[in-house]
This record gives C-alpha cells, sequence and structure tokens, in this order.
C-alpha cells in the first residue's frame, strides 16, 4: 500500500472514530413534522459595532451561559467561528458528513476533528458549539473529585452552594430520561449486561441518564424561549446533528435567551489573539469569513473579554496572545485531560441492539426504534474506589452516516475467526444494513474516568493548537476499562474490539470528545492560568494578581478530569462565574 492511501486511510478512519465517539413516541418510529423556520439568532457582521461592554468568545456551555447572564443592561457581543446551523443543515449521508468537517479550506464545517499523535479531539464548530454535536448527557461529577481543584470551588461543591446552579442548567436544558416505556433494545441490552456483570461480583449499578433532549415535552409546538420543537424520534443521530429539531442544544435555550436579553451574536467570526491597552481595555483581532469561506481580517474594542472556545480554542488564544507579548501563567497549555474517554466496541453478539441510526428517514425494516445516542450508564463509581479508579461505560448509537462504514471496518478491528452463527451475520453485513446483521447485534460502548491530566498543548508550526501526551495508552485508566466492556461483551456472545481509530490496523490512536484543560485554575498564578472565578492571572503582580475584564469560562479551566459528561459542570461554574461577575465593579 502506497504511503498516500495508508495516510487517506487513517484520516477517514479518524473521521469515522470520531463521529461515533461522539454519541414519548409510540411505539415504532415517527418522522419528524415539519417546523416554521426558526428566527435567525445571528446578525450579519456589519452590524458588529467598534467597541462594546463585554465580549463573549464562543458559544458552547460556558459561553452561551455568561452571555445570557450577562446580556441584560450591558452592550455585549457573543463571537463565533463557526456557522448557524438548522436542522435540516444535519446529514445522514457519509459523504456528505464528511464533507461537513472543519479544515484549512473549510473552516466553517460543523466537525472540528484534530488528528494527533496518540490522541484525536473532536469537537463542534457552529453556534452552539458542541452542543450541537453531542450526546447531551447532563450528569454531575463525585464530589470528592473537587478535591485538587481551588479552595472556594471545593467548599463550593462540599457546602452544596453548587447544588443550585446545577440545578438552574438542569432546567434551562430540559433534561429528560428515556423510561422503560420506550421500549429501547440498546437500552435494555446495556441494562441487562450490567447486570449480568454485578450477579458476577462486580461492583456496578444500572444508571439511567438524564439527556438536554425534548423525549415528550413539546410536539410541535415553542419552548420556553420561543424556539420550535418537535419530539425526539429516536432516530440515532444526535451525534452528528439532530435533524429534527428535538435536541435541546444551546441555540435553542441559553442563546436565545442571550439574544431577547439585548445580546449581539455573530457566526463566522474566529478569533486570533487578545491585545490589552493601555487603558486596560482589550483589543480582539479576529478573522471574518463570508459563508464561502473568504477571510476578512478585523478588530474590536471591549471593556471586558470572557474566553469560551473550549479546551484548545481558548488555549490557543492566549498562547497566541503571549506570543504578541501578553505575559500569562506558566501553567498555560498544561493540565490537558481527555476526561478518561475510551471508546470500545461489543461486536457479533447473540443479541439484536437495534444501534443503526436512521436519520431523518423513516427506521429500515421495521425497527422500532434506535434512540438518542446515550440513554444508560454501567457506573463504577461506587464501592468505595478511589476516583482514580473510577469509570462509567456509556451505551451509544451508530448515527446512520457511519452505518455503512462500520459494518465494513469492525470484522476488520474484531479480527480472528467466529463460529458459524456469527460468521453468517457478519456475512449479511457484508451485503446490505441488516437486523439480522452483525453490526445490529453490536454495543458500541463510550467509557468516561479519570487520567493524570498530564498532556499538554502547545502550538504548530501554522500557530493551532495540538495536544502533545507520548504515553496516554499506558495510563491505567485504558486497561481497566478495556477490561470491563470485554466482560460486557463475554456476557452476550460477543467479542470486544476496540474502535476502528483505536485498533492497531487504524492508527492506534485515542479519541476524546470531551477535552478538558489547558488554561487549568488554580489558587496561584504558579498552579494556573485562572482563579475560581476563572479570572486570567497575571504574573507581572502578585501571586494571585489578575487581569481586570480577561476571564476563562469553559472546559479549558478543568484542572483535572471529571469521570462524568462534563457539560452540567461546565455550564453550572459558568453560572456561578456570571453571577460573581456581575457582583463586580468590573467583569
Amino acid at each position: 500500500m502506497s504511503k498516500r492511501s495508508s495516510t487517506e486511510r487513517r484520516q477517514f478512519m479518524a473521521a469515522m472514530g470520531g463521529l461515533m465517539a461522539g454519541a414519548a413516541l409510540p411505539s415504532g418510529s415517527a418522522q419528524a413534522a415539519t417546523l416554521p423556520p426558526r428566527t435567525p439568532l445571528t446578525l450579519p457582521a456589519s452590524e458588529l459595532r467598534g467597541d462594546y461592554d463585554v465580549l463573549v468568545i464562543g458559544s458552547g456551555y460556558g459561553g452561551a451561559v455568561m452571555a445570557a447572564r450577562l446580556a441584560p443592561g450591558r452592550r455585549l457581543a457573543v463571537l463565533e467561528r463557526g456557522k448557524e446551523w438548522a436542522p435540516t443543515d444535519f446529514t445522514s449521508g457519509l459523504i456528505d458528513t464528511l464533507a461537513q468537517f472543519r479544515s484549512a479550506s473549510k473552516p466553517l464545517g460543523l466537525f472540528d476533528y484534530r488528528i494527533g499523535g496518540t490522541v484525536d479531539v473532536l469537537s463542534g464548530n457552529g453556534i452552539g458549539g458542541t452542543s450541537l454535536i453531542n450526546a447531551n448527557v447532563v450528569i454531575a461529577p463525585d464530589r470528592d473529585i473537587f478535591g485538587r481543584w481551588p479552595q472556594s470551588v471545593q467548599t463550593a461543591y462540599a457546602s452544596g452552594a453548587m447544588d443550585v446552579y446545577e440545578e438552574r442548567v438542569r432546567a434551562m436544558l430540559a433534561a429528560d430520561t428515556v423510561q422503560e416505556n420506550d421500549a429501547l433494545r440498546k437500552n435494555w441490552f446495556h441494562v441487562s449486561t450490567t447486570k449480568a456483570r454485578q450477579r458476577a461480583g462486580a461492583q456496578v449499578s444500572a444508571k439511567a441518564l438524564p439527556i438536554a433532549v425534548n423525549l415528550r415535552r413539546y410536539n410541535g409546538q415553542q419552548n420556553a424561549q420561543g424556539v420550535w420543537q418537535n419530539p425526539c424520534t429516536h432516530c440515532g443521530d444526535c451525534v452528528t446533528g439532530c435533524p429534527t429539531g428535538a435536541k435541546n442544544s444551546l441555540d435553542v435555550n441559553y442563546l436565545p435567551l442571550a439574544r431577547n436579553a439585548g445580546a449581539q451574536i455573530f457566526s463566522r467570526m474566529e478569533v486570533d489573539w487578545v491585545e490589552r491597552l493601555p487603558d486596560s481595555r482589550w483589543r480582539v483581532h479576529y478573522t471574518s469569513r463570508a459563508a464561502s469561506g473568504a477571510a476578512v481580517s478585523g478588530s474590536v474594542i471591549a471593556g471586558s473579554v470572557i474566553l469560551a472556545a473550549g479546551s484548545l480554542g481558548s488555549t490557543q488564544i492566549l498562547l497566541r496572545s503571549r506570543g504578541h507579548g501578553l505575559a500569562l501563567s506558566p501553567a498555560l497549555g498544561t493540565r490537558f485531560s481527555t476526561n478518561g474517554d475510551l471508546l470500545g466496541v461489543s461486536y457479533n453478539t447473540s443479541v439484536q441492539t437495534n444501534i443503526m441510526g436512521f436519520g431523518s428517514g423513516a427506521a429500515p425494516f421495521g425497527q422500532k426504534r434506535t434512540g438518542p445516542t446515550i440513554t444508560t450508564a454501567a457506573d463504577y463509581r461506587g464501592g468505595g474506589r478511589p476516583p482514580e479508579q473510577r469509570f462509567m461505560i456509556e451505551d451509544a448509537a451508530i448515527p446512520s452516516a457511519l452505518v455503512d462504514a462500520m459494518r465494513v471496518a469492525m470484522p476488520l478491528a474484531a479480527g480472528g475467526a467466529f463460529d458459524f452463527p456469527s460468521t453468517q451475520r457478519i456475512a449479511r453485513d457484508a451485503l446490505a444494513r441488516r437486523s439480522d446483521g452483525a453490526l445490529d447485534h453490536s454495543m458500541v460502548y463510550l467509557g468516561i474516568g479519570h487520567d493524570s491530566a498530564a498532556g499538554k498543548i502547545e502550538l504548530d508550526a501554522n500557530g493551532n493548537a495540538r495536544v502533545v501526551w507520548p504515553n496516554l495508552m499506558q495510563e491505567p485508566f485504558v486497561a481497566r476499562m478495556r477490561a470491563e466492556m470485554a466482560a460486557h461483551a463475554k456476557t452476550a456472545s460477543g467479542r470486544y474490539a476496540d474502535s476502528p481509530r483505536t485498533s492497531a490496523i487504524f492508527g492506534g490512536v485515542m479519541t476524546t470528545v470531551h477535552p478538558l484543560g489547558g488554561c487549568p485554575m488554580g489558587d496561584r498564578v504558579e498552579d494556573g492560568v485562572v482563579n475560581a472565578d476563572g479570572q486570567v492571572y497575571n504574573p507581572n503582580g502578585a501571586s494571585q494578581a489578575v487581569y481586570p475584564g480577561l476571564l476563562v469560562v469553559d472546559g479549558s479551566v478543568a484542572p483535572t478530569s471529571l469521570g462524568a459528561n462534563p457539560l452540567l459542570t461546565i455550564a453550572a461554574l459558568a453560572e456561578r462565574a456570571a453571577e460573581r461577575a456581575a457582583a463586580r465593579n468590573r467583569i
């Protein structure tokens, strides 16, 4: 095989692996009703003013919350590098989906997939950030995880003060859980194998997961922010963009709230770096792109700037800013964590699972429904385990865009010989999508646990963020999760296999959909880039001196892994940061 074809294969499998990571109607599937067009959240670039009280950079969980809470009474704008997406923009075909990957030639692509030497990172690119393509799981980490965070954060969690902010987020995102009468086969399968592990002596429990999906509340109606929504059709395509308008992504809750409170929201504006002015205000340098992708450079001034561009994005902006002379903590770029993410597959079991997504079309071959991407977890966080040994294994559907590629890739990733019934199922998959094929008798697992947060983010030769973590595959969580995923597979006569991207044949590279760190919190400038309120430390002052008006509020501030899906923690900390910022003379 040529070097070029080998590289293309790795890139293809990297894209496929990244998509697979990011994973009440009557019985039977239903196609969503046609909704009235949504009122655009964004304004044309021509309406951007020369200066603002507050600029929020990014529209993910940190940025959307800060914008919604700080917009009243302030001249506030949100700058988002991606474009605004409508439900009808999301595709279910492989070729169309791959065309939506962000690159130098397609900077407005939905999927920002950073290919690395030991870890790939997937995040969203658009109004709403990664909420557009995640599985929207709304759960809290164990409270003792925060023992290595700044003291005031530890106190806020230990005292129960953070409970108020978490509940506020749950209400805004309208989190709900799949019920037993939804009769989802993949949910039943995962609960059943978890109970089998219990009977075998494993300290594990099955846990229904709250998800930010409109399962049954609105049926062709306007939600609390006036956005039209359909109920979930259980199509399994959450992680390639909800095609039916059922997902409670940030563009249907916090961002409309911000817009209604007076915030100006601009898409297709990528912030390059920030500069402190002599009067202590901030100049933000950005690249604005037309719908075609054509770029124009510009700048805007603000009294306060809130970086909320995600782990790679915010770190990249500050690393570039340091290159332009802004003094920052030596901790910048450190404490990167994958949140202990590990993808695995229980392949070709004896039980049909209905994990193949079908998008906006009708479910194939009489399939009852797939379900939201993630609905339940095997929870290994109890039993008196020390934090580093805790993890969860969540179920996951395969989005429709990846089904055909997975039918081909999984026999290669699984390897070895199979018995006759299993071989028959593989043969059926080789011909077409089949409910009696091997893929629809499989289960995709998303493991979430704890790593050492020893990764480092640095700039490459082009000034773009990349992750360096040579020994990631040797982290203890990898072997621990693999062993338990394999045990789950064995209970249903399946074969455990790494996800295609992680398997040796396709590169042996980890994939994370929950990047954390890079701008870690700390009690002093020597330990962190920001303090517990997200204020950026000024190393030219005392150990706790900060730059007035410069904050980071997103997943990059996490100094450790969380061992749980991070959106609730990021949003709750943003709720707290917004409240505390509003109480100061200057944000």
